[in-house]
């Protein structure tokens, strides 16, 4: 029998056996919540925007701020200032007030906004009455700026326009901006601990790209420094030239710049209503091929790229632009839609509206499917989504979320009217994208038509430069030859600290070059992996970052685990022992 001291060992190390074990459970565990956070423990923040405005409905002014803000967090929330409650304060981070007019606010909104102690952004009118955090600043009378600038000696940004802004002078706190009118400077942005300010209502381009520049400060989420750039050969459908296609691609690819081919499946002509196909283009098809082999990423670009009598490329697919309104019926019905008082009840009108929207989504899934069908079969797999014209309503973003990740271009803020677009100065994820990232287009495009073509790409990259990590977004079309694109391409290589970006990588699509007849962009990481490589690509991944903590962290769980494995070899000994024994005292006993 084994002896009281050997059970008491044995009780030992099975009581270390299972704390070790509870320790690696708990690394672990942490280690994994540290990378799901990005490596460093540190979540998003939990951004809280109240807003008055006319209506009481977001507005295109906050929707500009939404697509600002989704730079710095995914974790936003919007919430009218007459609607406000404690409870919409739990777990906030942030907070932000947009006052779009003057009003008195209501009595509960500002007790609840000044018992708020964390940081607080306050934009446009009203914020007079947020509270005592306030009262570093003395409001006068609105000013006009025709120029921007930081106030650590950069040179300003001139204005297009004469811009409004509130009038303020500070008693304390720092300046982030500054608006010029003439020879004076008046505050634009400015902070006091933890409390900012944004001197105007106006959040739409380009105030709202200066803005974006001090947000920075305020929210004091650290970014790479750089800028990125983004190019789309733009257009590009079955009747495109392959030739001028691949002398485009070809020449972007030799320079090793990755690039975006915005693809149309399907062109028509307006006179003849011929219906031409990718798939009847044999060699625009293997143009393709080889450029997405080569580093091009492919892009949706619309199933048609137009909705009534205009010709593939010229007019707008996901929208109504004849009456401007989302798409609630087949184009060759011109009956104008119905009002709200062309109905007997409220009822018959919402089931009416309710059969209209019903038509918007079964027409662009019909037309995005058709699309990604199209392409996929052809060994061309779109990995983002730009809309034609960059017109859709807000609902058609959200039928769009369920199919792309990626967004490019510029976006349109309302279903009433598509002239009210924009887009941020640099990569977002707004809460209306429904978890779609956008990559803006920022600077425009080669304009042939315009006399200083390369003159307007400048002026425009040089507002979005005035922003850290700004996107110079741009795209061209391959039928203008390449000698235009070298130009432009010459340009940015002039810029400092520019990096290119490649969509595709973003996805997590790569493409198989040992197969130039049937590539398709396949996931890096394949879905169906062992616990164990999964277990082992986290690993990898986890001490990639460069964080001391983590090496700690998984140097602590290497060693538990070496303690656990001692564990098991001298419990497996142990019993080979114990088991030894008893047949050693079954032989002496006879």
């Amino acid at each position: 029998m084994p002896s009281k001291s050997s059970i008491s060992t044995y009780n030992k190390w099975v009581r270390t056996a299972v704390s070790l074990i509870m320790l690696l459970t708990l690394l672990t565990g942490t280690a994994d919540k540290l990378l799901a956070a990005g490596g460093d423990g540190a979540e998003e923040p939990n951004i809280l925007v109240v807003y008055t405005t006319e209506t009481g409905t977001i507005n295109e002014d906050v929707r500009m701020l939404d697509l600002v803000l989704g730079h710095f967090s995914t974790r936003l929330h919007y919430v009218a200032d007459a609607e406000l409650t404690a409870r919409d304060l739990n777990g906030v981070d942030y907070l932000v007030y947009y006052g779009d007019f003057s009003q008195h606010l209501p009595s509960h909104t500002k007790e609840v906004m000044r018992s708020f102690t964390g940081t607080l952004l306050a934009m446009g009118k009203n914020a007079e009455q947020l509270g005592e955090r306030f009262s570093f600043l003395t409001w006068n009378e609105q000013v006009s700026i025709q120029m921007v600038s930081k106030p650590q000696g950069v040179d300003p940004v001139q204005l297009d326009i004469n811009m409004p802004i509130e009038g303020v002078s500070m008693e304390q706190g720092e300046v982030l901006l500054e608006g010029w009118k003439g020879i004076y400077a008046y505050p634009l942005m400015m902070k006091h601990g933890n409390t900012a300010y944004f001197a105007s209502t106006s959040f739409s381009s380009p105030l709202s790209l200066f803005a974006a520049e001090a947000f920075h400060d305020v929210f004091g989420i650290p970014h790479q420094p750089g800028h990125l750039a983004l190019l789309r050969l733009e257009d590009v459908h079955p009747q495109s030239d392959p030739k001028l296609v691949l002398e485009a691609g070809s020449y972007l690819a030799d320079k090793g710049i990755p690039y975006v081919i915005a693809l149309i499946p399907v062109y028509t002509n307006s006179e003849t209503k011929e219906l031409v196909h990718l798939k009847d283009r044999p060699e625009l098809v293997e143009v393709l091929r080889t450029l997405q082999r080569r580093g091009a990423s492919i892009t949706l670009h619309g199933y048609m790229h137009y909705y009534r009598d205009s010709e593939t490329g010229e007019g707008s697919e996901f929208w109504d632009m004849e009456n401007n309104t989302p798409i609630s019926k087949p184009p060759e019905d011109t009956t104008p839609i119905k009002e709200r008082y062309e109905w007997p009840s409220q009822e018959e009108y919402e089931q009416y509206q309710a059969s209209l929207a019903q038509y918007e989504e079964t027409y662009i899934k019909s037309r995005i499917e058709s699309g990604i069908k199209e392409l996929t079969e052809l060994g061309l797999v779109p990995v983002a989504f730009e809309a034609p014209h960059y017109n859709m309503s807000q609902s058609g973003y959200q039928i769009t979320s369920r199919y792309f990740s990626y967004l490019l271009g510029q976006v349109q803020f309302n279903q009433t009217d598509w002239h009210q677009m924009g887009a941020p100065p640099f990569i977002s994820k707004p809460a209306f994208l429904h978890g779609m990232t956008l990559l803006p287009e920022t600077v425009g495009y080669y304009d042939p038509h315009s006399p200083t073509p390369m003159q307007d790409i400048r002026e425009n990259a040089q507002q979005v430069r005035f922003v850290r990590d700004g996107v110079i977004g741009m795209f061209f079309h391959p039928y203008l030859g390449v000698e235009p694109l070298k130009e432009l391409i010459a340009y940015v290589e002039t810029l400092p600290d520019v990096t290119w970006i490649d969509v595709r990588k973003m996805a997590g699509y790569h493409v198989e070059e040992e197969a130039p007849d049937t590539a398709i962009a396949q996931p890096e990481t394949e879905p169906a992996q062992s616990i164990e490589a999964e277990l082992i690509e986290k690993i990898a991944t986890f001490l990639r970052e460069d964080s001391w903590t983590q090496r700690i962290l998984w140097g602590i769980v290497a060693l538990v685990t070496c303690m656990v494995l001692l564990f098991t070899l001298y419990t497996w000994r142990n019993r080979a022992n114990l088991r030894k024994q008893l047949f050693l005292e079954r032989d002496l006993d006879g």
